[in-house]
């Protein structure tokens, strides 16, 4: 995980579930109809991927991907289960969603589909039964190969420190499995207009986030843009000036070491050059020691002590980053005794400084009672305090207070709510969006209002937000605000499942099942039904185990068994079926599927739905 100073834009997506349970989307196999599917025009868009090509090599395989016009994809890893992702900005899919199934070592399936229509992405997801190392080779020619390779010698690396304790600046610490990280670094704080953007990693609960600095000297984070945006003909003048003692020019420097842009990356002459305009007191090279002793840059192991030392150092000369870092060391209690009041004091101080962030974090506090008594006055008016400057997480922790408000001292108000919505949203916030929408399909505000809700949803899913492109997938299969159009529905609702979403993982196989707009597909049924069953969905696990009941294989008839199994306690149709099943098995076989379910739940103990 990159080491960052957290952004401001936290995700706060399980507060606001939490808020909207009562409103939640909900699409039974039961609501669709067999109304035909409409055809809807493709957007307009520079380029297309033409073809995907899968061809085995020596220790693993290579993936062809044609488009028509040269384009470099991002790539990013996702578990649980383990998938590789390639979103290729800019381009149309040319022709239907694809699954090419592949069965090469832990490669299990390819899968092709849109991921956001305006602007255009098309996603590739590689699944797999264990984390994957790759090699990306895109070229001039519109050919882009993805080298994959069976060995696992990428994920044996050790990840840097996480923050993990419920006062973290980012989210609380995810249930599912660690996943492979690269080298730790120091990622440059975001600026107003990245902070407006909304945030696509979700995660359980929002943590305090970082304030910038308020002195006049450049700070660590400042100075980390400005190592990043460097040029070859900054260099030497750059260094002439650190070799001449200047700390703002060492610090600098080190940090380009750091980076590994246009110097090659070395984190010992990083921390060598830190130290020398330290000795001199600069406030930013003590903040970045601070940095690289805290997640162990440059190091042996992180060194939490140390980091606090650099720290105070930083803050005695008014660094409200240093302050805030300080806050964390105390609040997370990481190498040093974990001490709620002393991160309180930290982050009153840098609050009280009139900083956005620290005055989010402060209200954090005082809305869990951590470190100081809980006051919800309190929080909802340092919430106020930070979301006068615009700064979404706190836009988003009012609305959630507005429509279930924690105290009793605190009025339910959904209109207050939906301005706060309108407020995030206007500033980028996808999370916002889905609200919204959420809001107008329930009709919180007296009135059931689909139209609207459905254009909030699309605009969240064209940002790539899956909970936006499940009930915009939703809304086009139900016809609620939109027509009834059975192709956006699964596409919506495909990019979605290909990001997770266990309910559109779970709806996407009742329409591939009963053939809404589009022959049945049993194949991809089981497919999606196979990826919600494994996030622990005990209606998944009952239909899945059902269309494996069907099978004539003894392996089907295992796997039955596994699924109608863990799905019995929570569907009382299951164990009828069950029973039945038992009567075409044999004793071995019961015995297998009884171990397999218990090598299931061993493997899932905390996935719920």
């Amino acid at each position: 995980m990159l080491l960052s100073r957290m952004s401001k834009m936290t995700s706060l997506t399980a507060r606001l579930r939490m808020a909207l349970c009562c409103a939640s989307i909900c699409f039974c196999a039961a609501e669709v109809s067999a109304q035909p599917a409409k055809p809807s025009p493709a957007a307009a868009t520079s380029a297309t991927v033409n073809n995907i090509d899968v061809h085995p090599s020596a220790g693993g395989l290579t993936i062809a991907i044609t488009t028509s016009d040269p384009v470099v994809p991002t790539s990013s890893r996702a578990s649980n289960p383990d998938r590789l992702i390639f979103d290729f900005h800019g381009c149309e899919l040319k022709g239907a969603n694809r699954h090419i199934p592949v069965s090469r070592g832990p490669v299990k399936e390819l899968r092709a589909s849109l991921f956001s229509a305006h602007p255009a992405v098309t996603r590739i997801v590689v699944d797999s039964t264990e984390p994957l190392t790759f090699n990306l080779k895109p070229s001039a020619n519109g050919i882009v190969l993805i080298e994959i390779s069976f060995s696992n010698s990428d994920t044996a690396s050790t990840a840097p420190k996480s923050k993990s304790s419920d006062t973290e600046k980012n989210a609380a610490v995810s249930t599912t499995p660690p996943q492979p990280a690269p080298e730790p670094e120091i990622k440059t704080k975001p600026n107003r207009e990245s902070q407006q953007q909304p945030e696509s990693q979700k995660q359980s609960e929002p943590k305090p986030v970082a304030p910038p600095s308020t002195t006049a000297a450049p700070g660590a984070y400042k100075l980390m843009e400005q190592a990043k945006a460097l040029k070859l003909e900054d260099l030497q003048p750059l260094e002439e000036k650190a070799q001449a003692g200047d700390p703002e020019s060492q610090t600098l420097l080190a940090l380009a070491y750091h980076v590994g842009g246009l110097l090659k990356k070395d984190d010992v002459e990083a921390s060598h050059l830190l130290q020398k305009a330290a000795a001199r007191g600069y406030m930013a090279a003590e903040e970045s020691l601070g940095i690289f002793a805290e997640t162990g840059i440059g190091l042996d192991h992180p060194a939490p002590a140390d980091a606090l030392n650099w720290y105070k150092k930083a803050a005695q000369q008014g660094s409200l980053d240093a302050a805030t870092d300080i806050a964390l060391v105390y609040a997370n209690g990481k190498g040093v005794p974990r001490d709620p009041a002393q991160a309180v004091v930290w982050f009153r101080r840098a609050a009280e400084g009139g900083d956005a962030s620290a005055q989010y974090n402060l209200a954090l506090m005082y809305e869990r009672g951590e470190g100081l008594p809980r006051d919800y006055q309190e929080a909802v008016r340092w919430f106020t305090a930070a979301a006068d400057q615009n700064l979404v997480p706190p836009l988003l922790a009012l609305a959630e207070i507005s429509i279930q408000p924690p105290s009793p001292t605190l009025p339910t108000d959904v209109n207050k709510a939906v301005q706060y919505y309108q407020r995030a949203a206007n500033l980028g916030s996808a999370v916002a969006e889905v609200a919204l929408g959420t809001i107008y399909s329930k009709g919180m505000q007296g009135k059931v209002d689909y139209a609207q809700a459905a254009g909030w949803y699309t605009k969240a899913a064209e940002k790539g937000e899956p909970d936006g492109q499940f009930a915009i997938g939703v809304s086009y299969a139900l016809g609620h605000g939109v027509p009834v159009d059975y192709a956006q529905a699964r596409r919506w609702l495909a990019a979605a499942a290909d990001q997770g979403q266990v309910e559109a993982q779970y709806d996407l196989a009742i329409i591939c099942e009963q053939g809404n707009g589009a022959p049945p597909d049993r194949e991809q049924a089981a497919h999606y039904y196979q990826m919600a069953a494994d996030q622990g969905m005990a209606k998944a696990q009952y239909r899945y185990g059902l269309m494996l009941a069907k099978g004539s294989t003894g392996s089907d008839r295992i796997a039955a068994y596994k699924w109608l199994t863990l799905a019995q306690n929570s569907i009382k149709e299951s164990s009828p079926a069950l029973n039945d099943l038992k009567k075409s098995m044999n004793a071995q076989e019961i015995v297998q599927g009884e171990q397999d379910v218990t090598n299931w739940r061993a493997d899932h103990r905390s996935n719920k739905h």
